[in-house]
């Protein structure tokens, strides 16, 4: 029996199973992308989320005549009718001393026979 009947039904099957298997792949691949993605976007709603409920918190804390009363008492210094502020002096902090930074001294030089034998039997100071 020859080969060439077995060559025309392998060539095709094997092109159709390389092609599924790509196919399969690029599928895979693009639903793991997708995946990430929607995890993604699924934290920046919870994070989004949060900061809404904390904005509504501070916005409920900021209506409140508490709030109003503590912002006019440290910022402004407002008192009621009959109390007195006191407000503290601030003494200036002295200022932290600057190191001095100290010099090397400078390398003493050295003449060109010394720099001969060094080179020629290492010697380096």
């Amino acid at each position: 029996m020859s080969r060439l009947p077995i060559q025309f039904l392998l060539i095709p099957i094997l092109a159709l199973a390389l092609f599924f298997v790509w196919d399969f792949s690029q599928r895979f691949v693009t639903n793991v992308r997708i995946d990430q993605a929607q995890k993604a976007y699924e934290t920046k709603v919870a994070n989004a989320e949060a900061t809404r409920v904390a904005l509504l918190a501070e916005k409920t804390r900021v209506a409140s005549p508490e709030y109003a009363e503590e912002v006019a008492r440290t910022k402004w210094r407002w008192a009621k009718d009959g109390e007195t502020v006191v407000v503290a002096q601030v003494t200036p902090v002295a200022p932290t001393p600057v190191p001095v930074p100290q010099t090397l001294p400078p390398k003493p030089e050295t003449t060109w026979w010394q720099e001969l034998v060094n080179f020629l039997f290492g010697f380096y100071p």
